[in-house]
C-alpha cells in the first residue's frame, strides 16, 4: 500500500526534513506517527498526499510513484487519500450534510450517489441526527466527526488524521479513536494518525512509527497500559 525507499527531503532553505528513511505500510493497517515539532512528520504527510516530492528516493502509494506525478494528475491521485486536520476546516456557512456532500460534489458524483453516501457516513460517525446543523452549533468532538465523515465520503484507500484529538478532552479523544478504529475495520481504510498524545498511544496500542530530526527512530507496537 505505502512504500518509502531511501527517501530524503531537503528544502530550498537547506533544511533536511527527512534523511534516507525506509518504510512499508500494508493495506488495512492502523499506524500512529509520532515525533516532536520539526521531526519530519508534516513532510512525510506532504510527500504521501503529493504536496511535496522527495529530493531522493521512492514514494509509492497504491502502486503510484507519487514523486513523478504530473501536477495535473495530483487531484485525481488525492481522491484515494482522505485528510483530517486538528482544526476541522469545516465550511461554517454550510450544514453538516452540505459539508460532507461537498466532498462528493467536487468529484462529480451523481446526486443520488451523494444522498446515499452522505447518509451512510453520517450514520457511521453517529451524526445522522445533526445533518441540518451548522458547525458552530456542534461540540468540538462533533465537528471532528463531521471532518472525518467528509474525509471518508469518497471512500479513500488511506485516511491521514493529523492530530485529530489535539483540541479535544480525553473523553472526546477516546471517542474519536474508537471511531477511527471502526472506520479502519468497516471501511477497510488504511489509517495513519499523527499524534503527540502518548496517553492514547499507550492506552490503544498499535504500530507506532517515531521520527526524530528526519530519521525513523522507532517502529514498533507499544504494549498496552492499564488505567492510563
Amino acid at each position: 500500500m505505502i512504500k518509502i525507499e531511501n527517501v530524503s527531503k531537503v528544502y530550498k532553505n537547506g533544511t533536511h526534513a527527512l534523511n534516507n528513511i525506509n518504510l512499508f505500510i500494508k493495506s488495512g493497517e492502523f499506524v500512529y506517527i509520532t515525533g516532536s515539532t520539526g521531526s519530519g512528520k508534516s513532510t512525510l504527510i506532504k510527500l504521501l498526499n503529493g504536496e511535496e516530492i522527495p529530493t531522493k528516493g521512492l514514494v509509492e502509494v497504491n502502486k503510484v510513484n507519487v514523486g513523478i506525478l504530473k501536477h495535473n494528475k495530483v487531484p485525481l491521485y488525492r481522491r484515494n487519500i482522505g485528510v483530517v486536520f486538528q482544526d476541522y476546516r469545516l465550511l461554517k456557512s454550510k450544514t453538516v450534510y452540505e459539508n460532507v456532500a461537498y466532498a462528493l460534489e467536487v468529484v462529480d458524483k451523481k446526486p443520488e450517489e451523494i444522498i446515499s453516501r452522505v447518509r451512510e457516513v453520517l450514520k457511521l460517525v453517529g451524526l445522522n441526527d445533526k445533518a441540518n446543523s451548522f458547525p458552530d452549533q456542534l461540540s468540538g468532538g462533533q465537528q471532528q466527526r463531521v471532518a472525518i465523515a467528509r474525509a471518508i465520503a469518497n471512500k479513500p484507500k488511506i485516511l491521514i488524521a493529523d492530530e485529530p484529538t489535539g483540541n479535544l478532552d480525553p473523553k472526546m479523544s477516546d471517542e474519536i479513536i474508537t471511531l477511527l478504529e471502526k472506520i479502519n475495520i468497516e471501511e477497510k481504510t488504511t489509517i495513519l494518525m499523527v499524534t503527540h498524545d502518548f496517553i492514547i498511544v499507550k492506552k490503544r496500542p498499535k504500530r507506532t512509527i517515531s521520527l526524530e530530526q528526519g530519521h525513523i527512530t522507532r517502529d514498533m507496537i507499544f504494549k498496552g497500559v492499564k488505567n492510563v
